[in-house]
C-alpha cells in the first residue's frame, strides 16, 4: 500500500469539542494507521507548545500548528511565524479606542498577557493562563503568535480587523489567529521530500477551510460545518460516532 501522510485536526475531529477526549475507535484507527507505515501527524489552530503536548500523548510523528504557521517533527521544530506585529498593534489600538478588552500571546508558551482584569472578566474562558501586565506595550512585542479579543458577535460587526485572519472560540471571546494549515503542511512535506497528493486531511471548522486543497484528500467530519463539507472529497461520520475509523476503512487505509 502506498504511504499516506495523515494531518487530523485536534477540537471537533481527533478529540470531541472542547474535551480533548478521544474516542476509543479513534485510538484503535490511529494506531492501525502506524502499524501500516502510515504517517500520522496534527493539523492544528493551537499554539506550537500546547499542541506538541497532545502530539506526545498521543503519539503523532509531527505536528502543524498555529493555523499553519508553526510545524514539528519528532519534537524539532521547523519554524514558528509570527503574526504581523504592526496589524496587529494597530488592531490593539482600535479596540482601545472601542473600549474592547483584548490579551496578546507573544511567546511559545500557554499564557496571555494583558493590562487590566477587564479581559479575563468578559472572556470568561481559562483556554490560556491570564496574566496581568499594567504597562504592557503591543507595539514593542517582537512576535504576536494570537491575539485574544472579549466581543459577542453583536460587537464583532463593528470591529475593523484590518484584513487579519479571525475565529471564533465562544459567544464571549474571538482570536486572531493565522488559518492557513495547507501553508504549513507544504512547507511540513517539503522537509520530509514526500508528495504531497499522497497527504489526506480530517477536519470539521470553518478553520480548516484553506487545508482542504485540491492537491490532496480532504475528509470533513459528519460534525463539521456546511461549508467545509461542501469543500470536501468526502464527508464521513461525527468524531463520536467512529467518523475517522470509518473514513480510513472506506479507503481500506486500515
Amino acid at each position: 500500500m502506498r504511504k499516506k501522510y495523515f494531518f487530523f485536526d485536534i477540537d471537533g475531529t481527533l478529540a470531541l469539542d472542547g474535551t480533548l477526549c478521544v474516542p476509543e475507535s479513534t485510538m484503535r484507527c490511529l494506531h492501525a494507521l502506524r502499524d501500516a507505515g502510515h504517517f500520522t501527524a496534527l493539523a492544528t489552530g493551537r499554539l506550537q507548545a500546547d499542541a506538541a503536548l497532545f502530539a506526545l500523548k498521543y503519539g503523532f510523528d509531527a505536528l502543524v500548528a498555529d493555523g499553519g504557521h508553526s510545524a514539528a517533527i519528532g519534537g524539532k521544530l521547523l519554524f514558528m511565524d509570527s503574526l504581523p506585529v504592526a496589524d496587529c498593534a494597530a488592531l490593539a489600538d482600535r479596540l482601545d479606542a472601542a473600549g474592547i478588552p483584548w490579551a496578546v500571546n507573544a511567546a511559545n508558551e500557554t499564557v496571555r498577557l494583558t493590562r487590566d482584569g477587564r479581559f479575563a472578566a468578559a472572556a470568561g474562558d481559562s483556554y490560556f493562563i491570564t496574566r496581568i501586565v499594567p504597562d504592557l506595550d503591543i507595539h514593542a512585542q517582537k512576535a504576536i503568535y494570537k491575539l485574544f479579543i472579549a466581543c459577542t458577535r453583536e460587537r464583532e460587526v463593528e470591529i475593523d480587523f484590518g484584513g487579519l485572519p479571525t475565529v471564533r472560540f465562544t459567544p464571549h471571546c474571538m482570536f486572531i489567529e493565522p488559518t492557513d494549515k495547507a501553508h504549513g503542511i507544504r512547507r511540513l512535506m517539503d522537509a520530509l521530500g514526500a508528495p504531497v497528493e499522497d497527504v489526506v486531511v480530517f477536519g470539521d471548522g470553518t478553520n480548516d477551510l484553506k487545508m482542504f486543497d485540491p492537491a490532496w484528500l480532504s475528509i470533513a467530519m459528519g460534525n463539521a460545518r456546511p461549508i467545509l463539507k461542501e469543500a470536501a472529497d468526502y464527508v464521513t461520520d461525527a468524531c463520536d460516532k467512529d467518523g475517522i475509523w470509518n473514513a480510513c476503512r472506506h479507503f481500506g487505509w486500515i
